[in-house]
């Protein structure tokens, strides 16, 4: 968490990243005089052109965070993004440490009674901080307090506190519990909507194991209104901003009423930015493990010396942002993930059933969660943001039960790994802090030149 503050704290400014920090700061204003519309400055490349007025699609809840704030004072207008991801990231690591508790306590063996064992938990507890912290995605969010990195950060810790609060119910159920529940997914969804449907789904499937268990009207009739609430919320937002509960009318936008490239992208394809042919591309770059380069310049790390390749023929990208993968930047993380995921599958009746809903509802709505950024013509390493839910909830389950058996060996190759993942993801988000160019929308765009913003269209 140090370390995200210092990176915060040094990220560099430019006019168009001074705008990309501080919508949320404007759409607060803007509700305060009664209206969700902006001005088209306050929102620069995002503002969406609906009848004269100009709206963004991003989530509310991180302008909602902010109102208290603004309403008493103006003297934090424009420097309030760093410190709302900053409490995403302790939102984020509570509910590890949440997960990881309650996992220990519900599905403990006998042999996790001994001395060493449990020494080795309180060393689990505090790796896994570190390791989710610094060695994920999380660690190039914080190179830049951008509007992106900001709503990914609220992704990220929304979908954590769901999967700790829906394991916080399923193993004594309460309204109060229930309630917490809701009000995670609605964080979620009002944040990162993707994810957040995706929690939704994580939700529906309580609800489903709560009905059989018979856990009660009220509870039931709880878990169901916050749902409820949650996506009614959504929807009469976006319905305000954009005429419909779901839409998010891209030909307004005013960077496609300009931009050449993102105008070849929904021309080839019916003017959409969202498809199935966008998925072998995505699912490649994102699960390759040779995205990242070695450097001969501290860090000594750095993204791929070229884009994304496009497979498929007449396959149309809006962007090729440089990114590296899952498996090349969070090697350790994928590991302990693969194992919890192998084990779970497995073993599923040795766990409590807590946890086997519990994961199964997490596995089932990061699934859903992920759809919309292995489709979209857009390839960026933030996007990694929205499969880290999953993969930490699963490694959690992996290393407590690398733990359990105490298997020495392949516990120090995976500390090694994560050891390597951290100074990965933090040499990652130098790179990016130190370029100048990042954030600008015309960097690259259309053109071979290597490890920046490109786009292509063709193979």
């Amino acid at each position: 968490m140090l370390s995200a503050a210092l990176l915060l704290l040094r990220a560099p400014t430019n006019a168009l990243t001074t705008v990309l920090g501080s919508i949320h700061d404007r759409q607060a204003r803007a509700i305060f005089d009664g209206h969700l519309d902006m001005h088209q400055s306050d929102l620069a490349i995002e503002a969406f052109d609906i009848e004269g007025k100009y709206h963004t699609y991003f989530g509310i809840w991180p302008t909602l965070l902010r109102m208290p704030v603004l309403a008493v004072t103006d003297r934090f207008d424009g420097r309030l993004t760093g410190v709302s991801m900053l409490l995403a990231l302790a939102v984020a690591l509570w509910a590890v440490a949440s997960l990881q508790w309650q996992l220990m306590n519900i599905d403990q063996r006998p042999a996790l009674s001994e001395c060493r064992v449990a020494s080795a938990r309180w060393w689990m507890l505090i790796g896994m901080q570190v390791v989710v912290g610094t060695g994920t995605v999380i660690a190039f969010l914080t190179s830049r307090p951008l509007v992106y990195h900001e709503m990914e950060m609220w992704g990220i810790a929304g979908a954590l506190a769901t999967a700790a609060a829906a394991l916080r119910y399923l193993t004594h159920p309460s309204t109060r519990r229930a309630a917490a529940l809701g009000a995670a997914v609605g964080v979620t969804l009002l944040s990162r909507p993707s994810v957040g449907f995706g929690a939704v789904v994580s939700l529906c499937i309580v609800v489903g194991v709560a009905a059989i268990r018979k856990h009660g009207a009220r509870h039931l009739m709880m878990l169901v209104g916050c749902a409820a609430c949650a996506v009614g919320l959504y929807g009469g937002v976006n319905a305000a901003r954009f005429g419909g509960p779901f839409a998010l009318p891209l030909e307004h936008q005013v960077f496609s009423a300009s931009d050449p490239q993102r105008q070849a992208a929904l021309a080839a394809n019916g003017g959409s930015l969202f498809g199935a042919k966008y998925v072998p591309t995505t699912s490649f770059q994102y699960l390759r493990p040779d995205a990242l380069r070695l450097d001969d310049r501290f860090p000594y790390v750095n993204f791929p010396l070229r884009r994304a390749h496009v497979v498929g023929r007449g396959v149309i990208f809006d962007t090729l942002d440089r990114s590296s993968s899952m498996t090349a930047s969070m090697t350790g993380l994928c590991v302990l993930g693969a194992f919890g995921a192998m084990y779970v599958g497995k073993r599923r009746g040795r766990l409590h059933p807590a946890t086997n809903a519990m994961t199964l509802s997490v596995a089932v709505g990061g699934a859903f969660g992920s759809v919309a950024v292995f489709s979209i013509a857009y390839v960026a390493h933030r996007y990694l943001s929205d499969l880290l839910p999953p993969l930490i909830v699963f490694a959690i389950v992996g290393v407590q039960r690398l733990v359990e058996r105490s298997l020495k060996f392949p516990l120090r190759v995976v500390a090694v790994l994560c050891i390597a993942g951290v100074w990965i993801n933090i040499g990652l988000a130098i790179v990016y802090q130190r370029d100048p160019r990042c954030g600008d929308p015309d960097y690259g765009r259309g053109t071979t030149e290597p490890v920046c913003f490109v786009s292509s269209n063709s193979n």
